[in-house]
């Protein structure tokens, strides 16, 4: 009776063991098929953010270009609004007169996403850039580090760039505030 017992069970057992297991089943294939999606989205991002960075170098080096040959409007090209552009023009051209720039390379380069959706700007980056030049008619050598923040939009990377005119504006109008 007891060899009756097991010998039913068994076939019960295995009927309702694959009923019970199919969902689980179909669970971690999903599972699985969830995990391979990450993990193709995973290597997809190492090659686009590369291209990023890529173009970003790119935009600085020229940018960087424009000042050592004095190509102002090289190097204004990455000031986005217009308005901007053409008084950068006039302040870029103040700053270099009178300098030579031997050498500019960028030394660093620090890239944040922005992750509101509704913004613009998709990306933030800080970049660190060397500079060697000297001032005529002195010729004395001077090394600096540069600081500069780039902001990423769909239309490409840009220079952020706060005027002059505005910062003193912007400064009086607190100092009135207080």
């Amino acid at each position: 009776p007891q060899r009756m017992k097991i010998s039913a069970f068994l076939p019960m057992l295995l009927i309702f063991g694959t009923t019970i297991t199919a969902p689980a089943l179909a669970q971690s294939e999903t599972e699985t098929a969830t995990k391979e999606k990450k993990k193709r989205k995973r290597r997809a991002n190492p090659k686009k953010e590369a291209k990023e960075l890529e173009l970003l170098q790119r935009s600085a080096t020229l940018y960087w270009e424009g000042v050592r040959w004095n190509d102002i409007e090289k190097s204004a090209n990455f000031i986005e609004n217009g308005n901007d552009r053409m008084e950068f023009q006039q302040w870029l051209e103040e700053k270099i007169e009178g300098h030579k720039i031997m050498e500019a390379r960028v030394i660093r380069v620090d890239v944040e996403p922005i992750h509101e959706r509704k913004s613009e700007i998709t990306k933030i980056a800080n970049l660190s850039v060397a500079m060697q030049s000297y001032k005529m008619p002195e010729q004395v050598l001077t090394k600096e580090v540069f600081h500069q923040r780039w902001y990423r939009k769909q239309t490409g990377w840009w220079l952020e760039w706060v005027s002059p005119i505005v910062q003193a504006r912007e400064a009086e109008k607190a100092d009135n505030t207080k």
